[in-house]
């Protein structure tokens, strides 16, 4: 059996609950007894998703709470959540996607950078930094020796390993989601105590199917299709790709086991992460890590690197006649 964490009674944050694989990990602990609060921008969305919570906890005496905020506003942010009646155990930061933002990079506008940029790095970057802060904080002040630990969870992507041509705006701020929780994964240990202990995640997941993704598909050039194997019918993705569902339910199975890396059952999230390992702790027993790595290191230049090479070059009169007058 899959270890589980025990959420009964404990409060949790998810940024980007509205939707999504944010939604899915708030309907799951709330079913597991956690108070849940929500956090996105767009307040309509957020009341649905409360009714949605609500119909699926496990007690009603869990509070599950819908707050507006700009999460790419760090004053915002830190207002926010300072004013929320309960201190959270938890952060999941799942905030982020691309739908306005797909393309080539020489198709797209700076503005689309930098919006991809604020939705997917500073939303997980500033409610990580507000929540440390008013954790730590509280660290001063708090009374009694019962150990207790808090995780931040970051909802990251296969794209922080691996870029594609089409996806470039959005792999680059989850490149830069994966170096803060590395990052933060050994300062945790600064921040931790006898009475404290501070625990970092992040998650990969690959393609999984949500609204958001077919919101993606709309604006994806072929290229991009071929290469990550998105080409099909809604019907024909549904069936080869997991639910919301299934990945938030893999994700929270990740945090209970204590993984700092947290990869799905896809067979490029497990392979990429142990291409790309750097300074991040191998999973488990690092064996399966250390032996991809090698594999990966003589596969992908005799046969990955040549194959996408030539998608692109076979694309290249399609981008071209694309742009003729």
């Amino acid at each position: 059996m899959a270890p589980r964490l025990d959420f009964n009674g404990k409060t949790v944050f998810v940024t980007g609950g509205s939707a999504g694989l944010g939604l899915e990990i708030s309907k799951a602990v709330a079913a597991q007894g956690a108070h849940v609060t929500i956090f996105a921008r767009r307040q309509k969305l957020l009341d649905e998703a409360r009714s949605i919570i609500k119909d699926v906890r496990r007690s009603k005496e869990q509070e599950i709470n819908a707050v507006s905020v700009n999460l790419a506003d760090a004053e915002e942010v830190d207002s926010v959540f300072r004013a929320q009646p309960r201190l959270p155990d938890m952060l999941f930061c799942c905030a982020g996607g691309t739908p306005g933002q797909v393309g080539f990079i020489n198709d797209l506008t700076p503005v689309q950078l930098e919006t991809c940029m604020q939705n997917n790095y500073l939303t997980a970057a500033f409610s990580a930094q507000m929540m440390l802060k008013i954790w730590t904080e509280d660290d001063k002040t708090a009374k009694g020796t019962t150990p207790l630990t808090r995780h931040i969870v970051f909802i990251n992507s296969v794209a922080a390993f691996c870029t594609v041509p089409g996806m470039g705006a959005y792999s680059a701020p989850k490149s830069a989601v994966r170096g803060l929780a590395d990052c933060l994964r050994m300062e945790a240990l600064v921040y931790s105590s006898p009475t404290r202990k501070y625990s970092i995640h992040c998650a990969f997941p690959s393609t999984f199917i949500s609204d958001a993704f077919f919101e993606e598909q709309k604006g994806k050039p072929l290229l991009t299709k071929e290469i990550e194997g998105t080409v099909g019918t809604p019907e024909e993705l549904m069936r080869k790709h997991p639910s919301a569902k299934k990945e938030a339910d893999l994700i929270l199975a990740g945090v209970a086991k204590g993984d700092f890396a947290i990869c799905d059952e896809s067979v490029e999230s497990p392979i990429l992460f142990a291409n790309m390992v750097g300074v991040s702790p191998r999973r488990g027993l690092g064996i399966y890590d250390t032996i991809m790595s090698l594999v990966m290191a003589f596969a992908w230049p005799l046969i990955g690197r040549p194959w996408w090479d030539g998608l692109c070059k076979k694309y290249s009169p399609t981008w071209h006649a694309s742009r003729k007058p």
